[in-house]
């Protein structure tokens, strides 16, 4: 059954069974306790407002994943339009010598896995209505 919603001011058209609803505002909950939020006031306001609103995903990085980074790199690396989480995460991986995630991606990784694989192929977006759900979540 198609299920439609306006979510921050953007209308979304998807599947979602009550059952995934619930299990995205439990992760929402569960993520806004043990992640400090490094842009918005929560960690899943930063993370849906990367992937809804502005498009810039380092609006989504905890407290913690900031941290790690200004380890190794300065905020002008950090936040650069030039390298993309996915290749400061490899690196980091490199100069620690184990395996390193930013709280941004497991976090999505966790939304993702609320959803279906016929949702992910075949619903446009479904990823973003997620994200924009979970950013009701948190108010």
């Amino acid at each position: 059954m198609l299920n439609t919603h306006n979510i921050i001011n953007k209308e979304y058209n998807t599947t979602f069974t009550a059952e995934q609803f619930n299990a995205l505002a439990e992760l929402t909950r569960t993520w806004n306790a043990q992640c400090e939020g490094n842009y918005e006031d929560t960690f899943v306001g930063g993370v849906a407002h990367g992937y809804c609103d502005s498009g810039i995903l380092t609006d989504g990085l905890s407290g913690a994943d900031v941290t790690m980074l200004s380890k190794y790199f300065t905020d002008e690396t950090i936040y650069s339009s030039t390298v993309d989480i996915e290749q400061l995460e490899e690196w980091v991986t490199q100069l620690e010598g184990t395996e390193w995630e930013t709280d941004l991606y497991k976090f999505v990784r966790a939304v993702n896995g609320v959803l279906t694989t016929e949702q992910k192929l075949n619903e446009e977006n479904a990823t973003e209505a997620a994200m924009a759900y979970c950013w009701q979540c948190c108010d």
